[in-house]
């Protein structure tokens, strides 16, 4: 059974997030800051009368970035809105996940998000999970 995905650029890597999970994609207007937010947290923003907390997808992911995030995937989780900041997004493949083999090497932050690796018509993929990046990086990383 294929599964929709939302192929997605963070960090310059193109990526794969389950589609069911994005409620929109965006481009977001004004990001208010938040003093005292953790580094990975970009700010505050509205849509459609909606207050949403915008993350910084890459420093979540503890990645170095080199382009400014263009767009965000505006996701729920447990009844709060979020922005998750991506350069760009490029399209809708289906595909099947599957476990990232152990000969598989990814960065830490790559590691610590991946749910697997899906072969589309473009290639192969790193399917991340959401809820990691919203989750943000260690504590230690964090602060």
């Amino acid at each position: 059974m294929s599964t929709p995905l939302l192929i997605v650029r963070i960090a310059g890597d193109r990526i794969a997030v389950p589609a069911e999970r994005v409620h929109s994609v965006v481009e977001l207007g004004r990001i208010v800051p938040v003093p005292r937010a953790p580094r990975y947290i970009a700010g505050l923003t509205t849509l459609r009368s909606r207050t949403l907390t915008v993350i910084d997808t890459a420093c979540a992911l503890g990645v170095p970035s080199s382009a400014s995030a263009e767009f965000a995937l505006v996701v729920e989780s447990d009844g709060c809105g979020y922005a998750l900041l991506v350069e760009s997004v490029e399209n809708v493949e289906t595909g099947e996940p599957v476990p990232c083999r152990p000969d598989v090497k990814l960065a830490d932050g790559w590691a610590r998000a991946a749910q697997g690796l899906v072969e589309t018509e473009s290639g192969s993929l790193l399917v991340i999970d959401l809820e990691t990046i919203i989750a943000g990086p260690p504590q230690e990383e964090a602060a």
